[in-house]
């Protein structure tokens, strides 16, 4: 019912705020997964139907838009820190006056956007190098994939962050299921019908754009947001500084695809996006796991439950590395064997790429393992405090990719990467042990040691059992997996039990209880 109080979905009782956390990692998990299958599906078909380049050029195009959408996690994770404490308290009036503070910055971000996609789609051609392409299709190409972005900013950001901050990412999440699993089934049947890569994406943007417009009719029933009254007071005071720190963390996330366009080809591109599509995938499906950790830390912050935070983080430290690791290992032993078949009859690339997609992986590994550490700090409002780790990250994975790329190619640029990733690791470490909550600097320490252990030796012993087996076909492919899952989920269990026993059942315990 619209207007219903803001404290019916942040109840104070702990056991609901666990619950709501819990539901928010199903449901993430459940989206990653329709995400993961759903995005097998499309890559390949596009590939098959208009060839690497103009894949290649698809990929690019949307890697350069993103560029703009780095604004919003700069202002985004401030507005959640920012809405803790409010939601906590059933404060509607600051909550209010906090949406209108990020609407008002998003209108002009989509300003600034609408500027962006004009000067891109102009130059695409010429900065990408596009062959296969003329210029009209490369500037409408750029357009239409543009406009789910600029409905984004306009319509539903607002609201994303809104309900992230109150613990309902499941609502965005299940939008998104819905959305993804749409556009794969307009997709397909727009492919058969042999229409073109122009229509494709302007359908596929067109489907998008029901995501913001469904959270905007959610939060104007589930809230009382007045998003038309000016705030007294600015909220959002480290705003710039979240800004100016994302901006760092998206161009370190980014590098690789702009780098390999300007300096390589779109073939390239198109080599690195197959890996990248598997691993993101991957890494978006174990990253679900953390859905609403930081929400769930901001809320104890702001209550001061310290005692609480603690075991809460040691728990969620030790499930992220125990599924990091254990989902990284089998993806390092069975992805060469996944891209051979899931490229066959593709002759314009060379696709079969084992080191480069060794050092991809690591690098989304550190990324993961991070994650409890990126939340807290995120959590507890520490932008400013923090910058210099961002823009490290970013000139260490900048230099070193345009440095390597030219020698070293795509290992260059994820190279880059996993140095990059690694330095803002052990940068929040250190930062989370010296000024949030006091974690002794040796328990990192052991955890990523630990975890070192088991994905080498899980890659060992897998890559042992799969030389004896011959994989040329999907269901053969399915089945080896699942005997290496079974091997990795033995090994990681027995070592984490060894070193972990009392964090590890705890851990096992809550994700299967109910509740």
């Amino acid at each position: 019912m619209k207007g219903q109080d803001i404290t019916v979905d942040n109840s104070l009782n702990k056991k609901g705020r666990m619950f709501r956390a819990k539901l928010n990692i199903v449901i993430s998990l459940f989206r990653q997964i329709v995400t993961l299958l759903c995005g097998i599906i499309v890559p390949k078909l596009l590939i098959s139907a208009y060839g690497s380049e103009a894949y290649g050029a698809t990929t690019s195009i949307t890697q350069f838009l993103a560029y703009v959408t780095l604004l919003e996690g700069g202002i985004g994770g401030v507005a959640r820190a920012a809405l803790y404490k409010p939601l906590a308290n059933n404060d509607k009036n600051t909550v209010s006056a906090i949406v209108y503070e990020i609407k008002h910055f998003f209108r002009i971000i989509g300003i600034i956007f609408l500027i962006y996609v004009l000067i891109l789609a102009c130059g695409f051609k010429t900065l990408a190098h596009v062959q296969c392409f003329d210029w009209l299709t490369t500037f409408l190409l750029v357009l239409v994939i543009s406009i789910s972005t600029f409905a984004q900013y306009f319509i539903g950001i607002s609201y994303a962050v809104l309900l992230q901050a109150a613990q309902l990412s499941y609502i965005t999440d299940a939008i998104n299921i819905v959305a993804t699993v749409l556009n794969t089934v307009l997709t397909v049947g727009l492919v058969y019908i042999d229409s073109n890569l122009v229509m494709v994406k302007l359908v596929s943007s067109c489907v998008f754009v029901l995501r913001p417009v469904l959270m905007w009719i959610f939060v104007q029933r589930k809230f009382d947001v007045r998003t038309n009254i000016k705030p007294e007071k600015t909220y959002l005071t480290q705003k710039w500084d979240g800004l100016a720190q994302h901006i760092a963390y998206f161009l370190h996330t980014n590098t690789d695809i702009a780098v390999l366009t300007i300096f390589s080809n779109l073939t390239v591109v198109a080599v690195y996006s197959v890996y990248n599509m598997i691993v993101s995938h991957i890494q978006s499906l174990v990253s679900s796991f953390s859905t609403g950790m930081e929400a769930l830390f901001g809320d104890m912050l702001a209550r001061s439950e310290m005692k609480t935070l603690h075991e809460t983080f040691d728990y969620y430290d030790t499930l992220i590395s125990y599924i990091t690791t254990t989902i990284f290992s089998i993806t390092i032993v069975m992805i060469i064997p996944f891209v051979k078949i899931y490229t066959s009859g593709v002759n314009d690339a060379n696709y079969i790429e084992p080191l480069f997609s060794v050092v991809l992986i690591l690098a989304a590994i550190v990324a993961c393992l991070r994650t409890p550490y990126h939340n807290m700090t995120i959590a507890a409002g520490h932008f400013k405090q923090t910058q210099n780790a961002a823009y490290g990250e970013a000139i260490i994975n900048i230099s070193l990719s345009l440095v390597l790329v030219v020698k070293c190619g795509l290992i260059g640029v994820a190279i880059g990467t996993l140095v990059a990733t690694s330095f803002r690791m052990i940068y929040y470490a250190v930062y989370l042990t010296n000024h949030i909550f006091n974690r002794p600097i040796s328990k990192f320490i052991k955890r990523e040691t630990v975890n070192f252990v088991i994905v080498i030796l899980i890659s060992i012993a897998g890559k042992m059992f799969i030389g004896a087996w011959m994989v040329d076909n999907y269901f053969g492919w399915v089945l080896c997996s699942v005997i290496i899952a079974l091997i990795a989920i033995a090994i990681s269990s027995v070592i984490n039990y060894i070193f972990y026993r009392e964090q590890f059942s705890i851990a096992i315990k809550k994700m299967v209880r109910r509740r």
